[in-house]
């Protein structure tokens, strides 16, 4: 099994990618920043990573790739992934009861003009996708929403309110497989 490290958590489009460039030997490590993932990469403590580096809407992911210009890891492959954000919420949850949606910043972009076209809820910047839809069912608060995965959505046991939210249909996020050395 090959280790690879993503930042993020299960249900994440990260964690998609990974499985879609390795297959079904990837071992995913949880990382919950880019720098550390990052870090176990450098340090040995994974063989592989996969980070996000551009987004059909948001263009290059500055964060990622000035990392991984620094890190001086290997681009081993890459894959464009189908990216289909949802909005999510609690079980028990309406869509004209929300107040604020929790995501990732870069997912919060890639939906700007559903916030300006719903300009009454609050933006929240979380960790990563399928941690904010985690998050909004542990807290179990039907005013807050989050952007994610359908997947996520399911994994968390959230209710879909919204489908392809972002502002372009056809979103996509380019992933680089990355390591230290050809495998």
């Amino acid at each position: 099994m090959t280790s690879v490290a993503i930042q993020g958590i299960r249900g994440s489009y990260s964690e998609e990618a990974a499985f879609t460039l390795v297959g079904e030997r990837a071992e995913i490590v949880e990382c919950m920043t880019f720098e550390e993932m990052f870090d176990r990469l450098r340090d040995n403590a994974v063989e592989l990573a996969v980070v996000p580096v551009e987004n059909r809407i948001v263009g290059e992911i500055r964060s990622t790739t000035k990392l991984l210009q620094q890190s001086g890891a290997l681009v081993m492959s890459e894959v464009p992934l189908a990216v289909n954000h949802v909005l999510a919420g609690t079980p028990n949850a309406e869509f004209e009861r929300l107040e604020s949606v929790r995501s990732h910043i870069e997912a919060l972009k890639q939906c700007g003009q559903f916030f300006v076209r719903y300009s009454h809820l609050q933006q929240v910047i979380g960790a990563d996708t399928a941690g904010s839809v985690r998050r909004i069912v542990e807290e179990n608060d039907p005013t807050h929403g989050a952007i994610g995965s359908r997947r996520a959505a399911e994994i968390y046991g959230a209710k879909i309110l919204c489908e392809n939210i972002a502002d372009d249909i056809d979103n996509w996020t380019k992933f680089y497989l990355i390591g230290n050395e050809r495998v």
